[in-house]
């Protein structure tokens, strides 16, 4: 009987299990869109910012967006096939309005499919990209119509529902890289607290700190070249330029491109001006030389206009840069950090906002 009674449980652990196999075997073929010749599944859909936008930022509060939308494209008839999104997909609204898709986009960014190769073999199957402009919280049909590498068959058209309320999360972040540099700016180089530099900033922020440091003392041993200046005196005059820059300065973000861990923002400013401070110490140099009576004393020109610092930073005002500052960043571990693999960024805003060089 003790033999028998394990042998039922045991059946009716396999009947569960089998059961739970089949659930889930279900889960995922309803997800996916079966016609004659193609199996279609969404992968992922997130909004994005292209990069090329008419200055429109969009974020959680936005209608919509154009919403990057990754198809698992399987083949299933006996021959070759192409996708290409910009040939072979359409959108339909509830009212049947056609949506091309969008191939405008910085190439900066990792987004679409544009010229890559979407043949895909009888019983093969590719991950296609394709961008829509589409409304938040609404329902929408992708068409897709294969190309068969055998034109003298016919392979019928397969309609994806799209629900873009299922990816409303993703407008929740776009703005993310945007409060990240905000913050990266304010904390390295205003010596201000943001709380979204813990959250949200990859960086060190105690090599950056120093090194704005150092840039700064070069800047200022152009004027002070007299004088041999210590780390300790460097600074403290830096400590003062930062306070005039976290007092009077302003910065603005604007992200223009953000997708797939990849994002492009911009930065309006004004920050104090390294040329006025330099005007304000030449001024106190003068009139120590005057006071001299002329007489050749560039030691103490240097050490009195260095004791009226803080007086000349009280005369600066925070200047408009003329040109936006274009920073590139990327996504690691769920925070943001300065990607500087195609250009310096970060010695971008160092000449700004550690150097004074406001053009």
């Amino acid at each position: 009987m003790k033999r028998i009674g394990q042998f039922l449980c045991f059946g009716l652990l396999l009947a569960v299990l089998t059961a739970c196999g089949s659930s889930k075997d279900d889960d995922a073929n309803a997800s996916s869109t079966k016609g004659d010749s193609l199996e279609v599944s969404i992968e992922d859909a997130s909004y994005v910012l292209s990069g090329n936008d008419s200055g429109e930022s969009i974020g959680d509060e936005a209608d919509g967006g154009l919403l990057q939308i990754d198809l698992v494209i399987k083949n299933t008839s006996d021959t070759s096939i192409d996708v290409y999104p910009e040939m072979h997909m359409q959108l339909y609204d509830e009212d049947d309005n056609q949506i091309d898709p969008t191939q405008d986009y910085n190439h900066a960014l990792d987004i679409g499919s544009s010229g890559t190769n979407n043949s895909i073999g009888s019983g093969k199957q590719k991950t296609v990209s394709v961008l829509f402009n589409v409304e938040k919280d609404s329902e929408y049909e992708i068409n897709i119509a294969p190309m068969p590498a055998d034109y003298e068959i016919e392979l019928e058209d397969i309609i994806v529902p799209l629900d873009t309320s299922e990816y409303n999360d993703s407008l929740e972040v776009l703005q993310d890289p945007g409060k990240a540099l905000e913050a990266y700016v304010e904390t390295i180089y205003f010596g201000k607290k943001n709380k979204d530099f813990e959250e949200l900033v990859s960086a060190d922020q105690k090599t950056l700190q120093n090194e704005a440091k150092d840039k700064f003392g070069e800047r200022l041993e152009l004027d002070i070249y007299s004088l041999d200046l210590s780390d300790k005196d460097i600074k403290k005059y830096y400590e003062s330029f930062k306070r005039a820059n976290g007092d009077n300065a302003e910065i603005e973000t604007e992200v223009i491109g953000n997708a797939n861990g990849k994002a492009i923002v911009i930065i309006n400013y004004s920050a104090i001006p390294y040329d006025d401070i330099s005007k304000g110490l030449k001024k106190y140099k003068d009139e120590q030389h005057d006071k001299n009576d002329l007489s050749y004393d560039p030691e103490g020109e240097e050490e009195y206009a260095l004791s009226k610092f803080d007086e000349v930073l009280d005369d600066v005002s925070a200047k408009s840069g003329n040109q936006e500052i274009e920073v590139h960043m990327k996504k690691e571990d769920g925070t943001w950090a300065i990607d500087d693999s195609d250009f310096n960024s970060t010695e971008n805003i160092s000449r700004v906002f550690a150097e004074g060089s406001v053009r």
